[in-house]
This record gives C-alpha cells, sequence and structure tokens, in this order.
C-alpha cells in the first residue's frame, strides 16, 4: 500500500496528528475537512487525540453524499468528528470497538495516534 510510505515522514513525532494528516498524498480530502471546520485548531494542541483517518478513495467512494457534506458546514464537522477521539486508542483496541478495518494503525503523532481506515464511519 502506497499510502502507508506517505503517512510515515521520518520525523513523525515531530509532528501533530493534523500534521500526519497533512503529509499524506492520499488524505487531501480529509486535510482540507480539517480546515473546513476549524479542527485543525483544537487537535494541533497537545491531546493526546486518536484520529481513524479515511483515505480519499474512502470519502470518493460515498459518491454524490461526499457532495452533500461538503456543502453542508455542520454535517461535515460531525463527520470529521465522528473519526476523532480524546486520547489515545490502540488500533488494535479500535478496530473491534468501531468495527473498521485499519488499515494501517499506530501511526506516531507528537500529539497522539493516527490509524489509516478504508472507509468512511458514518452515524449520522
Amino acid at each position: 500500500m502506497l499510502f502507508i510510505a506517505a503517512l510515515q515522514p521520518a520525523n513523525a513525532q515531530d509532528g501533530t496528528v493534523v500534521d500526519v494528516v497533512a503529509s499524506s498524498e492520499d488524505h487531501t480530502i480529509l486535510a482540507e475537512m480539517l480546515e473546513e471546520t476549524e479542527l485543525t485548531n483544537v487537535i494541533s494542541q497537545p491531546g493526546p487525540y486518536t484520529l481513524i483517518a479515511p483515505t480519499d478513495d474512502a470519502f470518493e467512494e460515498l459518491g454524490s453524499e461526499l457532495d452533500e457534506i461538503r456543502s453542508n458546514p455542520e454535517r461535515m464537522q460531525n463527520v470529521v468528528i465522528g473519526h476523532l477521539f480524546q486520547g489515545e486508542v490502540s488500533a488494535e483496541e479500535a478496530e473491534p470497538a468501531l468495527e473498521v478495518s485499519i488499515a494501517e494503525g499506530d501511526i506516531p503523532a507528537s500529539n497522539g495516534l493516527v490509524h489509516v481506515v478504508d472507509e468512511v464511519m458514518m452515524n449520522n
């Protein structure tokens, strides 16, 4: 999987969970949503946080629903918040609790962990 290498910069420990996502070529949609919802300001803080990071392909699989999410700021914020957790949650704990398949987990950041998933969790 090519996106794994893109998500692991040499100094992952030096960057926040926001920096880890922003440095990935396969997470541009999530990075944009974090910026647009201004959640980057929140999760750039010390944390710790766990971010479940759907790939661009996962978002694109939503089809026209992705456009609806992007056009509704409140819904976009709810989608992003649904992938964000206070505290560090390991991939081993997150997978069964969230009923998701983590493609690459426990990617370290200075303020938490990032787990890559191939699906968007939609609880709203």
